[in-house]
C-alpha cells in the first residue's frame, strides 16, 4: 500500500489562498521543537512498521 506523494501546490489549490496563507502564518508562529523532541520523533518514525493493506470484513464475506 502506498500513499500519493504530498504536494504543497495541490494542497493550496484545494484549500484556497486564504487557508494556505493561514497555514503558513500558523506554522511560522509555532514554537520550534526542542532537540529531545526531534530525537523522539526520529526514533518513532525509524521504528514504525509498514502494515500491509487489509481487506475489510464485509469484502471478505462477499
Amino acid at each position: 500500500m502506498s500513499a500519493a506523494r504530498f504536494s504543497i501546490a495541490e494542497a493550496e489549490e484545494r484549500l484556497g489562498p486564504a487557508a494556505a496563507e493561514e497555514a503558513r502564518r500558523s506554522a511560522a508562529e509555532a514554537p520550534r521543537f526542542r532537540p529531545e523532541q526531534i530525537e523522539f520523533l526520529r526514533s518513532l518514525f525509524a521504528s514504525a512498521v509498514v502494515l500491509g493493506q487489509t481487506t475489510p470484513p464485509a469484502a471478505k464475506a462477499a
